[in-house]
């Protein structure tokens, strides 16, 4: 990160940083979006069992690398105003952080999840798989929360490059696994959909080391002597647990209850399961736009606010809402083109595509709300302002989705489809109480340097 002096110069800067996280985001997606096509091909069944291992994991998973996200605001204000002294110590802690979380959901994933599903009163062979995915996929929890870190790490830098080459190798990598051991290959025996779970799991320990070679290797990373282990600090550790909480607080509102929605769609045949699924994760893939956007604005706005510089957090947060509103009208008219083009991606069954083309024309409203409210939540974090948003992101989402879906449900002939329906007016309200949120707290800057 450094200072830049005009608008072009901010251009440049942010669009430097935006473009490698939405080329790694798309990636990183894409680990879901290989797994959920390749066991949709491979059998109808496997793909339903994924979906529903799938509602279960990311919650949880978004959860705890959401914690770990607050090691970008944390880097980016000691940069803002002079204190890489401290990064390095920091970054440990984050490290250990990843290990003591990665316990948790190993064991919520081994013990609690398929008691879960054993509930849901699911088909023999949808409940098999999931449990079968989930615990392969619990082999690579560690991996995963320690990649996260290190690529936090780089994005809060303002290195993130680093982060889309190294996210871009899990493409290759997870489909040649998903497709050696869905399938069959090499003489290894077809695993399904659970095998998706272990091609996840094979892929992101090839990252993960390959990640740490190069943050012990790359130059730049030089001054940070990372190769000095820092001991535990409980303090600095307090400090990241207080910011992340929330931000990990936030995101697993939002996810949990898209999950909740797929959880309960099991009440319906495993058409409609399978269909929601691939609509929904394929608008999962198109939320890396808004999501980028929000992940560089956390970037560049914790920098600026940092070192005091007001005015540029404000053209920095006009810029990349601009930005998100045009790329949000870009894959509205993509998916409005082509929603039986993506339909057929997933599956062949013509009621398939018919059905998941209805889920994704629902899908092309989640691209507007969320150009809406996924910037506000990278800027408030780059204020440091995490606990408010949490609060509000609960209200929004639980409080307006299920309930309204549940009425819409009970009320019109809409059926799954109201769920839907409650999950873009969740969105909206969210987005509405964020940018009141970031008001307030643009005021209270205001007071704050008026006083100084």
């Amino acid at each position: 990160m450094y200072q830049t002096r005009n608008l072009r110069e901010k251009i440049k800067l942010f669009f430097k940083i935006f473009i490698p996280i939405l080329i790694y985001q798309f990636a990183n997606y894409s680990a879901s979006f290989i797994d959920t096509t390749m066991t949709g091909q491979y059998n109808t069944l496997h793909l339903a069992g994924v979906t529903m291992a799938t509602n279960l994991w990311s919650p949880f998973f978004s959860f705890l690398t959401g914690v770990i996200a607050a090691l970008v605001p944390i880097v980016g204000h000691h940069l803002g105003n002079g204190g890489k002294n401290r990064i390095a110590s920091n970054f440990y802690q984050f490290l250990y952080l990843s290990l003591g979380l990665s316990f948790f959901l190993l064991v919520f994933v081994i013990g609690l999840a398929p008691l879960i599903l054993a509930k849901l009163g699911l088909e023999t062979v949808v409940e098999k798989v999931a449990v079968q995915y989930l615990w392969y996929l619990a082999l690579g929890i560690v991996p995963l929360l320690l990649f996260s870190v290190v690529r936090s790490f780089f994005d809060a830098l303002g290195l993130t490059q680093l982060s889309m080459y190294l996210m871009l190798l899990l493409l290759p990598l997870n489909a040649g696994f998903n497709y050696i051991l869905i399938y069959g290959q090499f003489g290894i025996q077809e695993m399904g959909g659970a095998g998706a779970g272990l091609g996840t799991s094979l892929a992101y320990w090839c990252l993960c080391i390959l990640a740490f070679l190069v943050l012990f290797k790359d130059k730049r990373m030089q001054e940070f002597q990372l190769w000095k282990v820092r001991s535990f600090n409980a303090s600095a550790l307090i400090e990241g647990l207080k910011l992340g909480l929330p931000i990990g607080g936030a995101v697993f509102a939002e996810v949990a209850v898209f999950s909740l929605v797929g959880l309960v769609m099991a009440k319906f045949p495993s058409l409609v399961i399978a269909s929601h699924q691939s609509a929904n994760n394929f608008s999962s893939l198109m939320y890396a736009f808004p999501l980028s956007i929000s992940m560089a604005m956390a970037v560049v706005v914790s920098y600026e606010v940092g070192a005091g510089r007001f005015d540029d957090v404000r053209q920095y947060c006009l810029l990349g809402r601009l930005t998100a509103l045009f790329m949000a009208l870009l894959t509205f008219l993509f998916l409005f083109l082509f929603r039986q083009q993506v339909s057929s991606l997933y599956g062949n069954s013509g009621d398939f595509i018919k059905m998941t083309s209805i889920f994704l024309t629902y899908s092309l409203f989640f691209q507007l709300a969320d150009t809406f409210a996924a910037p506000l939540q990278g800027i408030l974090r780059g204020y440091k302002d995490t606990s408010i948003p949490f609060v509000l992101g609960v209200v929004s989402y639980w409080g307006i989705s299920l309930p309204l879906g549940l009425a819409l449900e009970r009320f019109t002939i809409l059926g799954p489809y109201s769920y839907w329906i409650g999950l873009i007016a969740s969105l909206l309200v969210s987005g509405i109480l964020y940018q009141l949120r970031l008001n307030q707290v643009i005021r209270n800057y205001k007071r704050l340097s008026r006083s100084m």
